[in-house]
């Protein structure tokens, strides 16, 4: 079997001194232990650079939740970070997310919101078919496992769930990275970059998605693909 093109950067991406588990545990302490980024706020200083960017990326997504908001759904962020989309799900909305100082400016943006600590490729601490609308916006790109977040979200929404987000698209315009703060440390422990940020096409998000769901939509803009995944 061939081996998909999002899995082979991934494994390029591993230092050869380490072994998937060492490289496992050196992605999640950066997500637990170093970044900082608060996109919540980012936003809301609408005069910064990266405001409009991420501004643009909300904008889009809240875009394709708002014909299923209506119905008031059960919804589950993965990834969370600082509640940016999170905000506009519906009270007692759950998010998800590997880093504490994310889950603590939460309870300031999203007060609404229950907001837990998890490790996604370690499983979602929920029952099978307990959501109508899970949101994946900016998160399956920076796993080593996207595929067992995939099947987890499939296995806790309801038939006829949802499931939306986004990743970025490769393009010119991330190799203007290195000028963001979100692949810089202010850590007082240590300074490390992310340890990768998995940029994909068309083709790659189709079969990380297909390994689970049987239909899907994808709008390819500028420098991010979104979709929309229906169990």
């Amino acid at each position: 079997m061939i081996e998909p093109d999002y899995k082979r950067r991934i494994a390029e991406s591993k230092p050869a001194d380490l072994n998937w588990p060492e490289y496992k545990a050196l992605t999640n302490r950066y997500y637990q232990e170093v970044e900082t980024y608060d996109w919540t706020d980012t936003v809301n200083r609408w005069w910064l650079p990266e405001s409009w960017f991420h501004r643009y990326r909300e904008w889009r997504i809240v875009r394709l939740l708002r014909p299923r908001l209506a119905a008031n759904p059960k919804a589950l962020e993965l990834g969370c970070g600082t509640g940016l989309i999170l905000r506009h799900l519906p009270v007692g909305s759950v998010g998800l997310d590997l880093n504490p100082r994310n889950l603590e400016r939460l309870k300031k943006y999203v007060p609404q919101a229950v907001g837990r600590l998890c490790d996604l490729e370690a499983g979602i601490p929920y029952p099978d078919a307990t959501f109508d609308l899970i949101v994946a916006a900016e998160v399956l790109e920076h796993l080593i496992y996207p595929e067992k977040v995939v099947a987890e979200a499939y296995r806790v929404l309801k038939p006829g769930g949802v499931l939306i987000g986004s990743v970025p698209m490769r393009s010119l315009f991330w190799k203007l990275r290195f000028l963001s703060i979100t692949l810089h440390s202010n850590s007082r422990h240590y300074q490390v970059k992310e340890p990768f940020h998995n940029e994909m096409v068309a083709k790659d998000i189709q079969e990380l998605l297909t390994t689970k769901f049987a239909t899907i939509k994808l709008y390819p803009v500028f420098t991010n693909i979104f979709f929309v995944a229906y169990k």
